[in-house]
This record gives structure tokens, C-alpha cells and sequence, in this order.
């Protein structure tokens, strides 16, 4: 009876069949974007086995470019490429409208941000002093850097979803990815400049590597204009074919995340396997602690203003869990000869993915 009902509107109504088709696409699109949100730690730890076993792909992907002739910007690359999906399907999936009701809470708002950068730069000034004391300051070469350089990103796009899977504060989260990424251009350059101050001579002139990697037409090109192509497609787009294709741009900005962490991790795995154990501690330790940071500072903020338990939640998320993605492609160009550089952000986008679960299990299971 279905399929002769199905035959004659196909017959009767031409566009029928291409609702359909068009349909049980946006529903596969769901059910991927739901299992790469809910398994995407599992797929986050599969991502390194397969760095730590087969790195050629990585290394061949990380190749990948394209310099325009007679051109002095910034060439065309495959990672890069994966940068610009992850801003843009961001800004895509970002509803302005639910960011307006943040200003009604204008303190909250601007002491979070504050919280986003103030929070894991003393943390980097208390590394910079402990880490020498403890390890060889020769073998630690990168790993203050790479802490500098996650310490001054924006809010990663991850914590709205985490925010948003914990029945958290949605508008708040929206804002502080939103706003972080666009005061970053000031933001991120200073305090890699001023963490500088804090390290070695050799890690300041990484640091000013970076500055100089950051600004100009990098950022006009990979960071800002895919957010506001994303923010102007939004726009223009309808509510309906938003909610075709939101799962879709969900899952993209997933498997780029993941193909990021891929072609970095199999570029410093190699190079980290004659480190000793206590170094390798030590950096695994200096990751956690970057996002625990952000936790204990976004409770300990919610309790001073005493917020509700939803922006609580979100506050835990947004300020321990950082762009990633940017730092690894900002690091892969400049730090590429400092794998620890590179493992501390591989090991921060890992330690921040855990620590959330472990707030969702918190937040879930205590009474509001």
C-alpha cells in the first residue's frame, strides 16, 4: 500500500520524491552528527592510534598547498582549508538571536571573557618558573610555547555542544565563542608577547614567530572571512534548509577537528618517542591542568556572581576548553621542529574533552 501511495504522488507531484530523498538525507546527516558528538572522545583517541601507526598520510596531507603565482599572501593549504570549515560551520550554526539575551547580563559576560585568557596565562607564568626546576629547560625545548599558544586561544566551538548536551546557559556559550574569536585578533598577538617576557630567549623569539604567523592577511583570510561567510549565510539562508544541512556542517567541523589532531599528532608522534617518561608526564600534566584551570575559575566565577546552575555549566565548559584547531595550525607552521609544542595542544584538545564528560556526569547527576 506504501509503495503505490509513494508511485502515484511521485507520479502526481514531481517534487515529491525529491522531499523525500531530501529528508532521509537530513536524517542520516542526524545520526552521524549524534554518534560523532557523543563517541567523538572514542573517535578522538582513534585519531592518535592511527597517528602512532600510520603516519604517511598525515605527513602527505600536511603537504598539501598551493602558492598562487606572483602572490605574496598566504598560500592555499589542505590544513588551512580544514581551519576555514571548522570557522565557518561555527558561524553557520551560531543563532545570533539566542546571543542578545547575554546583554541582559552584561557582568557575566565580561568577567567570562576576562576568565577565557586571564586564568591559563598565570598558569603559563607559573610554568614557566616550576618546569626548568624540574626537567631539563634543553629538553623541554617547545613545551612552554605550545602552552603560551593554547593559553591565548579563543573558546573552542565544542563547548556550546557540550553546553548545550548539559542543559546549560546556550545564549552564554554562543557569546563567548563569538566574542572570543573576534577580540582575538588583539587578544591572542599581546599575550603571546607578554607570556614571552615570562620564558626563555629562544621561546621568546617562538613567540614572536607566532605574533608575525597570526596577524595580517592569515587572519583576514583563514579566521575572518570564513566567520562572516558562515554569520552571512545564516542570514540569508531560511530556517528550513538551515535545519537540512545544520547536522551536516556539525559532523564537517568534527571530522576536521580530527583530521587537524591526525596530521599534527603524525607529525610529532615520531619525534617524542626517545622522550623520557618524566617529560612526557610533564606535558601530559601541563595539558590537564590548562583545562582545569578553566573549570575551577568558571565555578569559582559563578560562585562570586552567583549565577544559576545552567550558566554555571556553561562557564565550566567556556573557559576550559580552547580553540584547538587554531593552535594546531598556527603551531604545525611554526613550531613544526618542536614536537612538543605540538603534543601539548594534541594532549589539551584530549584533556578538555575528558574533563567536559566528567562535568556533564557532575552536572547531570547533582541535584539543580
Amino acid at each position: 500500500m506504501k509503495t503505490v501511495l509513494f508511485e502515484f504522488l511521485s507520479h502526481k507531484i514531481p517534487s515529491f520524491t525529491s522531499l523525500v530523498i531530501a529528508d532521509d538525507i537530513t536524517r542520516i546527516g542526524d545520526r552521524l552528527a549524534q554518534f560523532a558528538r557523543r563517541r567523538f572522545l572514542w573517535l578522538l583517541l582513534a585519531t592518535y592510534g592511527l597517528a602512532t601507526v600510520c603516519t604517511a598520510p598525515g605527513l602527505t596531507m600536511r603537504n598539501w598547498e598551493w602558492v598562487p603565482e606572483h602572490s605574496t599572501s598566504v598560500p592555499v593549504s589542505f590544513v588551512l582549508g580544514l581551519l576555514a570549515v571548522m570557522l565557518f560551520s561555527a558561524a553557520l550554526l551560531t543563532d545570533i538571536s539566542q546571543i542578545r539575551v547575554v546583554s541582559h547580563h552584561p557582568l557575566v559576560l565580561c568577567a567570562a571573557l576576562v576568565g577565557v585568557w586571564l586564568g591559563p596565562a598565570l598558569l603559563v607564568i607559573a610554568a614557566g618558573w616550576l618546569v626548568p626546576r624540574f626537567v631539563d629547560g634543553q629538553a623541554t625545548s617547545g613545551l612552554l610555547v605550545g602552552l603560551a599558544l593554547v593559553a591565548t586561544m579563543p573558546v573552542a566551538n565544542s563547548s556550546v555542544g557540550w553546553t548545550q548536551s548539559a542543559d546549560g546557559n546556550l545564549g552564554l556559550g554562543l557569546a563567548l565563542v563569538v566574542l572570543s574569536i573576534l577580540l582575538c585578533p588583539w587578544v591572542t598577538p599581546n599575550m603571546l608577547n607578554l607570556l614571552g617576557m615570562t620564558l626563555s630567549e629562544s621561546e621568546r623569539a617562538d613567540c614572536a614567530a607566532l605574533v608575525g604567523r597570526f596577524s595580517g592577511w592569515f587572519f583576514i583570510i583563514w579566521v575572518i572571512l570564513p566567520t562572516a561567510l558562515g554569520l552571512t549565510c545564516r542570514y540569508l539562508l531560511t530556517p528550513a534548509r538551515l535545519l537540512r544541512i545544520s547536522s551536516w556542517f556539525t559532523l564537517a567541523s568534527a571530522a576536521a577537528l580530527l583530521l587537524l589532531n591526525y596530521i599534527n599528532s603524525a607529525l610529532a608522534f615520531p619525534q617524542i618517542r626517545e622522550s623520557s617518561l618524566r617529560l612526557l608526564a610533564a606535558t601530559a600534566a601541563l595539558a590537564a591542568a590548562l583545562s582545569l584551570v578553566g573549570l575551577l575559575l568558571g565555578w569559582a566565577l559563578a560562585w562570586v556572581i552567583y549565577v544559576k546552575s545552567a550558566t554555571r555549566t556553561t562557564l565550566m565548559f567556556g573557559l576550559s576548553m580552547k580553540h584547538t584547531g587554531l593552535a594546531l595550525i598556527l603551531a604545525g607552521a611554526v613550531l613544526a621542529d618542536q614536537p612538543l609544542a605540538i603534543l601539548v595542544i594534541v594532549l589539551a584538545t584530549l584533556m578538555q574533552h575528558l574533563m567536559a564528560g566528567v562535568v556533564q556526569w557532575w552536572v547531570q547527576s547533582t541535584p539543580a
